[in-house]
């Protein structure tokens, strides 16, 4: 079966930055399991998914205009201290904020930390980096009554482990 709208996608995959870090792997664990162009990963992975079949494995280089764009200097803040007196700030630490006047969410990530203010960051971790994937596709399954019902796919291996 070939990678098609709402097909479910079982990969391996290994990312790495421009610099060659290792940023995220299933190495070790599960294969990440999604239902295709339901918008779960990068629509620009979706693209070089599109139409590979079980068995294929393949090097996708994604720039930063087709992945979390660039970083944005106005996304980045410094608040006083007192305003986290009941969160435990580490450099790294991801702040789901809120704004009481719309109630939108955000995830911020603290950059930097001194006696009186905190720099926070609410652009995309990976914002601005070249992102290298090394995929092999594990499975191509049609998806569950369930599974399109709710948008998603359900990784039937989960229960597997022991």
């Amino acid at each position: 079966m070939l990678i098609d709208d709402n097909a479910v996608v079982s990969m391996s995959y290994r990312l790495e930055n421009g610099n060659g870090d290792v940023l995220d792997s299933s190495q070790g664990q599960l294969p990440l399991v999604y239902m295709h162009n339901t918008s779960a990963i990068l629509s620009s992975l979706e693209r070089e998914l599109t139409g590979r079949q079980k068995g294929d494995a393949l090097d996708v280089v994604i720039y930063p205009e087709d992945g979390y764009g660039y970083a944005k200097e106005e996304l980045i803040q410094v608040i006083p201290r007192e305003q986290f007196n009941s969160i435990d700030l580490t450099l790294g630490v991801r702040i789901k904020a809120s704004n009481k006047e719309n109630e939108e969410t955000q995830l911020l990530t603290v950059t930097a930390i001194d006696e009186d203010m905190v720099t926070v960051d609410a652009n995309h971790p990976l914002a601005g980096q070249i992102l290298h994937f090394q995929i092999v596709i594990v499975d191509v399954r049609e998806p569950t009554e369930q599974e399109l019902e709710q948008g998603y796919a359900v990784n039937t291996n989960a229960t597997k482990l022991t």
